[in-house]
């Protein structure tokens, strides 16, 4: 016989480990286990079986084959991977999970760890959103040691190949399936973070961003280990998705020992241009005058097709370099893992630093914009890139083209990428592609202005260059220029506006010498002008003055109005305005309020907006408020009162040569504010009775809390559950607050869904018909039956006014029955739907009243519950007597 406990006969063995993958085509993917285990101890693994994630609970597990093994000198571990492929079968979230017996013993903060299963996992997330994803790559090994009583710092030295964003945190160590689910590891019951094994609680905790753990301070002796989680984040479609995760598993073995760590000069996050060399130089001290190891980690020395490199001098230095190109551009920063080792100790202690290093694309080169006519195009070089790229790549890259009114001094720092907003700059357009290197601005250029432009190269994964230098040019006043549009008169068939332009005095008269003329052209709302309402006579010499024009009997009232100025010069039209229109005032009522909507289509720029207000019943219109924006909200009005505004918007070309300000009036608007804001919904309690079959209704007045103009309620109400809610009582009284569902019992049940409604005050709407405001429905709460059907087992139909007919003792909340009687032979001698039954002991068959003795019955109850009618079913006996003889059977 053999005895003993069962799991301790595996190998003792597993300190550390993670699962990591990569994307090969399609849906394939190559995984690397990764698992740091005890080298003194017999067992040893030639194989691991891993879930894919995909595999149905039960059945059997691929086996991956040992593809190395790498010794940790004075440690007592070995480094053992182990690689293999998996072809997925669409979409999904997949955890990949490698379990193995048993984890080395004598870890503190694991409770009989000797027993405790092995599992490491990690998530791969297949989306067509996100496209396929590559795991982070850890380039530090799972098992480090540490001092008691000295600071431990430690980084996993984890790469993204695909420049996601990476999230660090802190996780149990995991176990087997201890929730049996069949899915995965689960976190080993009564595990205890390393801190909390400490006395004191020491420190213990991991940077979010940078991925450095720290330890102040570990002050017990022995081994210990901790959950690192790395999830990765990308940006789709302007939001932030989690595309993945991998949980390693670390060990950190305290030790006894005198030494302090080294320390490593502070070096700030950099960015460096594509294309350029980059030399970095890196320092460290020891407290205790110990030699030093300097090393470095990170992307940039093995996960870039242009590598860098790092040289350590020997004394307490290093350098890093690189020239990376424009393969390594990209928006997420490369970090890289400096690493200060003290020597000649029993203990080796370390510090770290992590540098994010973002490589910029370089910008555009030789710029420059050409003004022709109303028109500037801008041209540039194709961004250098274009020959270090694929023909996707560039496809995939575009130039944002951005324009300011008059230059700006900009010298971006290191890292200042793209336009900031505080240089003026706006994005105009774009250019896909890198061989495009035109575009043409053709909106909202003014003459006499100065526009600038620069140029920022966007690359496939959004990152952004440097921008290119400055370049400026003048759009030439060889055009008329409409100053004023502006409402006279306001009426539906008599209404005038005022129009002025100024002359196109930087026109080429020898080219064009002349005789000269204008046409005006109109237009209803704001979708061109195209009939000549007004035209001058020709003149020899060039037109130096402005002209000005009143337009007369046409609808002001109800409709924008837009014009266009033509320029002709010998019969041969030259040039022509930007069309322009009128403010048109749009009136939206509220309570006790309006808003103006100014909507205009103008070539200039309206800075402010002066609102003007006309009491009711007449009289001068006054200044209420100003705006720089294109809309204004009156307050403080009365409801249902006629009110009158117009709007006076001063503009500017901001240019020398025409006149300044602009200033141009709407027409007048009147309308009447109307309450159209509901109020806030009541709060309700909703309590069921089912001795007295009612339900009580309670809900608090918003007056008390949000609103101000609550005058009552609505009660909904649906007997089933699901099914829409409809209007069951009205209250007029913004006090009324409380309400007793089926008081007078005529609805025969309590079960439903129940939920109130606030209305406000009862005003005339902007249509002329009175109407009141409604809020949305409180919450909806439910209360369900509580139905009892019970039935005698004797009754004596003899006619002496006692017990003469069988019913159901008091029942509630059924809606029917299927009530059948059967006599000892089987026979149907009675049944009805009726609830109340009302059974007088006659057989139905022959009319006759039934002979003493026992008969069955069957009942179907049909409950009225909130979920609609459900049968309960149950049967019995009735013994039927005529009250003086003994019951025969």
């Amino acid at each position: 016989m053999i005895c003993g406990f069962f799991v301790s006969a595996f190998a003792t063995h597993n300190r550390a480990g993670e699962i990591t993958y990569r994307h090969v085509s399609g849906l394939t993917y190559e995984v690397t286990i990764t698992t740091c285990t005890k080298t003194s101890v017999i067992a040893d693994r030639t194989y691991l079986k891993i879930n894919w994630g995909d595999v149905p609970i039960g059945a059997e597990l691929d086996s991956l084959e040992r593809t190395g093994i790498t010794f940790l000198g004075g440690l007592d571990a070995q480094i053992n991977t182990y690689v293999g492929t998996h072809t997925y079968g669409g979409p999904g979230i997949f955890d990949l999970s490698v379990e193995d017996p048993n984890r080395n013993s004598g870890v503190l903060n694991i409770e009989n760890s000797v027993d405790q299963i092995f599992c490491i996992a990690s998530q791969l997330i297949i989306t067509p959103q996100s496209g396929h994803n590559n795991s982070v790559v850890l380039l530090n090994p799972a098992k480090e040691q540490a001092c008691v009583f000295k600071n431990w710092i430690h980084n996993p030295g984890a790469y993204d190949p695909d420049g996601d964003i990476l999230v660090y945190s802190l996780v149990p160590s995991m176990g087997g399936d201890y929730n049996e689910d069949g899915v995965g590891c689960d976190p080993i019951p009564g595990f205890i973070f390393p801190q909390f094994y400490s006395p004191n609680n020491d420190i213990f905790e991991i940077d979010p961003v940078t991925g450095d753990l720290t330890w102040v301070t570990p002050q017990v002796v022995g081994e210990y280990n901790v959950g690192i989680k790395i999830e990765e984040w990308r940006m789709v479609n302007g939001a932030l998705m989690k595309v993945g995760h991998v949980i390693r598993d670390m060990q950190i073995n305290v030790l006894l020992c005198t030494n302090n760590p080294p320390e490593i000069t502070a070096i700030a996050d950099t960015c460096i241009e594509a294309n350029s060399d980059f030399n970095l130089s890196v320092s460290a001290f020891d407290p205790d005058g110990d030699p030093i190891d300097l090393s470095a980690v990170g992307g940039p020395f093995t996960e870039v097709m242009h590598t860098a490199t790092f040289q350590d001098l020997n004394n307490g230095t290093g350098t890093f370099a690189w020239l990376p190109e424009c393969t390594e551009i990209r928006s997420a920063p490369y970090q890289v893992l400096f690493k200060a080792e003290d020597l000649g100790n029993q203990v080796s202690l370390t510090d770290i630093e992590v540098v994010f290093i973002t490589v910029v694309g370089p910008p555009v080169e030789n710029l420059n914009a050409e003004a022709l006519g109303s028109q500037i195009t801008v041209a540039w070089n194709p961004n250098v890139c274009l020959d270090q790229f694929t023909p996707a790549e560039r496809a995939q890259c575009r130039y944002d083209v951005y324009r300011r009114n008059g230059p700006f001094d900009f010298e971006p720092s290191q890292c200042e990428l793209g336009l900031p907003e505080y240089t003026g700059y706006q994005l105009i357009g774009t250019v896909n592609g890198l061989g495009d290197t035109t575009y043409v601005d053709s909106q909202g250029l003014f003459f006499g202005g100065t526009y600038c432009y620069r140029v920022v190269t966007r690359f496939p994964d959004g990152a952004e260059s440097y921008t290119s230098e400055e370049v400026c040019a003048e759009i030439r006043k060889d055009q008329p220029v409409i100053t004023n549009v502006s409402v006279v008169a306001t009426d539906a068939a008599n209404g005038e506006v005022y129009v002025a332009w100024s002359p196109p005095v930087d026109l080429d008269t020898e080219i064009f010498p002349g005789p000269y003329h204008y046409e005006l052209l109109h237009g209803a709302d704001y979708s061109g002008a195209a009939n000549v309402i007004f035209s001058t006579p020709d003149q020899v010499e060039l037109i130096n003055e402005d002209t000005l024009y009143t337009h007369v009997g046409l609808n002001t009232l109800d409709t924008p109005n837009n014009y266009r100025v033509t320029f002709w010069s010998g019969g041969e039209l030259v040039s022509f305005s930007s069309f322009a229109s009128s403010v048109f005032l749009e009136l939206i009522p509220d309570d006790n309020q309006m808003t103006l909507i100014m909507n205009h289509e103008v070539p200039w720029t309206n800075e402010t907006y002066e609102v003007y207000r006309q009491e009711p019943g007449g009289g001068a219109f006054n200044l209420v408020g100003t705006a720089t924006e294109a809309m204004f909200t009156d307050t403080g009005l009365v409801n249902n009162v006629t009110y009158c505004w117009f709007v006076r918007a001063i503009g500017t070309y901001g240019t020398p040569g025409v006149v300044d300000p602009l200033i141009n009036d709407s027409q007048i608007a009147c309308g009447k504010p109307y309450d159209l804001t509901p109020p806030c919904a009541p709060e309700i309690t909703v309590d069921g009775d089912c001795e007295s079959e009612t339900v009580l209704i309670v809900w608090t007045n918003p007056n008390n809390s949000c609103a101000d103009d609550v005058m009552g309620y609505r009660l909904y109400y649906a007997p089933v559950e699901g099914e829409d809610l409809v209007l069951y009582a009205e209250f007029d009284f913004a006090n009324d607050t409380v309400f007793v569902f089926n008081e007078d019992g005529e609805i025969g049940s309590i079960a439903g869904c129940y939920a109130v409604t606030a209305l406000d005050s009862l005003l005339e709407g902007p249509d002329g018909n009175l109407r009141r405001n409604e809020s949305v429905l409180s919450d909806i709460f439910c209360v369900d039956n509580c139905p009892i059907y019970l039935l005698p087992n004797i009754f004596t139909p003899n006619n002496d006014g006692v017990n003469d007919v069988f019913i159901p003792y008091p029942y509630r909340f059924i809606e029917s029955v299927d009530f059948q009687v059967f006599n000892r032979w089987g026979g149907l001698v009675f049944k009805t739907s009726d609830p109340a039954i009302g059974w007088d002991g006659t057989d139905d068959t022959t009319g006759q009243v039934c002979t003493d003795g026992t008969y069955f019955y069957t009942v179907t109850a049909n409950t009225i519950r909130l979920t609609g009618l459900v049968p309960e079913k149950f049967s019995g006996t009735i013994q039927l007597s005529d009250g003086k003889n003994p019951v025969q059977e």
